[in-house]
C-alpha cells in the first residue's frame, strides 16, 4: 500500500486544524502498521493509545490544496529534503515556508543545508527580493550566514545604495555591518565630506561618529583658525572637550600660535581662561604655553605666586615656582624662617630646606628649645642626623647652653644622650664636661677617667 496520498492528506488536516499534531503523529503510527503488512485491505489493529476527540470526515481535498502540497513536497525535494516529520510540517507552517518561497531562494542559487537552515531564512526574514536588491547593489556570493548577518543588523539595499552616493563602494559584509551597528548614515558621511573631511576608511568614520565628531564641530574649528587637524586630532579633541569657544577665549589671552597637541594638555590639566587671565594681572603675559601647562600641573596658583612676591621672591620664574611647589614650599614656611632669624633667603635655600623636611614646626620647636644663630646648612645637617628639638631642650635644661650645631650633630651621632650624660654624672661626679662624657662614649670610662 502506497500512502503517499496518505500523508499528505494527513498533513493537509494538520494545517488546517482539523486534527492536531498529535493525532496526525497517531495516523502515521497507523500508516507504517499498514504499509509494513502490503497484503492486508484493512488497518491492522492498533494498540490502545490515549484517547483522542473521534476525527469527523475528512472532505475531499481541492485541487488546489493537492497543488499546494505536491508543490511543496517537490520543492523540497529540489531543494534536497527527502523527509519531513510532524514538527516539522507545523515548524513549516509557522514560519511560512512555501514552495513558491523555496523555488525562488533555489533559483537565485541559495541552497541552505536542510529543513533547518530554510526555516532559519524565513525566521530573520530573508526574501528573494533582499536578495535580489543586494544583488543589483553588487553584493553577491553571500552564504547564509553573511544574508542573516546583515538582516540582523538592518542593512538594507537602499542603505548599500546610499552609502554608495557618499563614495563607499566596495564594501565587504563587515564593514556594512560595523557601519549600521554604530549608527553611521550616509548623511553623516555626508556632511563630513561637505566640510573637507574626505577620503575615509571604514574604521574612521566610525572612530568619528563614536566621539561625536559632528559636521558642525568640523566647521566651528577650522573658523578659530585651526586647520590642520587629522581624524586623530579631532578625536583627540573632541575626547578632552576642546571646544571651538575655548580656543576662541585662548586667542583673546594673547595665545596664537598652539598646536593640537597644545590645546589637549591645556584641556587635560584643566587650564582655563581664568587662569591665564590671573597669570596676566601678575604681568606673566609671555609665557610660553609649555610654562602655562607647568604651573597647573604643579598647582601654582596665581595667588601663591603673588604671596612668594609680597615676600620678596619677586624675579621667579617657572622652574622656580614648579620646584617651591613640588616640595611643598609656601609662605607659611618662608615666614617661619624669618622668623627664626634667617634673612637673606635666595630660592636655593628654601629648596634645599624644603627637601630636608625643615618645617615650620621644626623651626619654631628648636627656637623655644634654645637654638638661636643657626645658618641654613647647619640647619639642614642637623635635620639630616635628626637631632630634635627634645634633645637639644634635654641639654639646654642641664646646663649646656648655646652648642653649636656641629657639636649637636656629633653628639647625636655618638649616642650621648641626657639619659647617659646623667648616668655617667651619678656614677662618676657633677663636675663631668660635656666633652668627657662624650669621650666616655667613645672610648670607654677607664680611658676617659684613668681608673682600671
Amino acid at each position: 500500500m502506497n500512502g503517499t496520498k496518505e500523508r499528505l492528506m494527513i498533513l493537509d488536516m494538520i494545517a488546517e486544524g482539523k486534527i492536531t499534531a498529535a493525532e496526525g503523529e497517531e495516523l502515521f503510527r497507523v500508516l507504517e502498521v499498514v504499509d509494513e503488512d502490503p497484503e492486508s485491505d484493512a488497518l491492522a489493529p492498533v494498540p490502545p493509545q490515549p484517547p483522542f476527540p473521534p476525527l469527523q470526515p475528512v472532505p475531499p481535498r481541492s485541487p488546489r490544496g493537492q497543488r499546494t502540497s505536491d508543490d511543496l513536497v517537490s520543492a523540497l525535494k529540489s531543494a534536497g529534503i527527502d523527509h519531513v516529520t510532524l514538527s516539522d510540517v507545523q515548524e513549516m507552517q509557522d514560519h511560512n515556508l512555501t514552495a513558491e518561497y523555496v523555488n525562488e531562494m533555489l533559483a537565485l542559487g541559495i541552497e541552505p543545508d536542510g529543513l533547518g537552515e530554510w526555516i532559519n531564512l524565513r525566521v530573520h526574514e530573508i526574501t528573494p527580493r533582499y536578495v535580489r536588491e543586494l544583488r543589483d547593489m553588487g553584493i553577491n556570493d553571500l552564504d547564509l550566514d553573511e544574508l542573516i548577518e546583515l538582516s540582523l543588523h538592518d542593512v538594507s539595499a537602499k542603505y548599500v545604495s546610499e552609502l554608495r552616493e557618499v563614495g563607499l563602494k566596495d564594501l565587504d559584509v563587515d564593514e556594512l555591518v560595523e557601519l549600521s551597528n554604530h549608527d553611521v548614515s550616509a548623511k553623516y558621511i555626508a556632511e563630513l565630506r561637505e566640510v573637507g573631511i574626505k577620503d575615509l576608511d571604514v574604521d574612521e568614520i566610525i572612530e568619528l561618529s563614536n566621539h561625536e565628531v559632528s559636521a558642525k564641530y568640523v566647521a566651528e574649528l577650522r573658523a578659530t583658525g585651526l586647520k590642520n587637524f587629522d581624524v586623530d586630532d579631532l578625536i583627540e579633541l573632541s575626547n578632552h572637550e576642546i571646544s571651538p569657544k575655548y580656543i576662541a577665549e585662548l586667542k583673546k589671552m594673547g595665545l596664537k600660535d598652539f598646536d593640537v597637541d597644545n590645546l589637549v594638555e591645556l584641556g587635560n590639566h584643566d587650564v582655563s581662561p581664568e587662569f591665564i587671565a590671573e597669570l596676566h594681572s601678575l604681568g606673566l603675559k609671555d609665557l610660553e604655553i609649555d610654562d602655562i601647562i607647568e604651573l597647573s600641573i604643579h598647582d601654582v596658583s596665581p595667588e601663591f605666586i603673588a604671596q612668594m612676591r609680597e615676600l620678596g621672591f619677586k624675579d621667579l620664574d617657572t622652574d622656580d615656582l614648579v620646584q617651591l611647589s613640588n616640595h611643598d614650599i609656601d609662605p607659611e614656611f618662608v615666614k617661619a624662617l624669618r622668623d627664626f632669624g634667617i634673612k637673606d633667603l635666595d630660592i636655593d635655600d628654601v629648596v634645599e630646606l624644603g627637601i630636608h623636611n625643615v618645617s615650620p614646626r621644626y623651626l619654631t620647636e628648636m627656637k623655644e628649645a634654645g637654638l638661636k644663630n643657626v645658618e641654613i646648612d647647619e640647619l639642614v645637617e642637623m635635620r639630616i642626623h635628626n637631632v630634635t628639638p627634645k634633645f637639644v631642650r634635654e641639654l639646654h635644661e642641664m646646663g649646656f647652653d648655646n652648642l653649636p650645631a656641629d657639636e649637636l650633630v656629633e653628639l647625636n651621632i655618638h649616642h650621648v644622650t641626657p639619659r647617659f650624660i646623667r648616668e655617667m654624672r651619678r656614677k662618676h661626679g657633677e663636675h663631668l664636661t660635656l666633652e668627657q662624657i662624650r669621650d666616655m662614649r667613645l672610648h670607654g670610662v677607664e680611658e676617659v677617667l684613668g681608673v682600671r
